[in-house]
């Protein structure tokens, strides 16, 4: 990791909720995706599963923390409501 300059973050020990939220998104790609293909690569899983990210997960995914939106509706939210505290 060192050589890629990524920091690793560790949860204290005493965290309960820990890395919950991203075990749970690897959850989520696991059963929608992953557990139901078989891919020929590593490639072919890498590329299917950035679609799927980008196409799926972040436009038709609600989510109950982004107040059951999608991320994409999440963020058009945001900057409409930034746009309007602006002017």
């Amino acid at each position: 990791m060192a050589l890629l300059g990524i920091e690793q973050i560790f949860t204290s020990y005493d965290n309960p909720k820990g890395n919950a939220d991203t075990e749970r998104v690897m959850r989520t790609i696991k059963e929608e995706l992953i557990w139901l293909n078989e891919f020929g690569s590593f490639e072919e899983a890498r590329e299917c599963i950035r679609k799927w990210i980008m196409n799926d997960y972040n436009r038709f995914y609600v989510h109950s923390s982004l107040g059951y939106l999608s991320p994409e509706e999440f963020e058009l939210k945001y900057y409409i409501e930034r746009e309007r505290n602006v002017a």
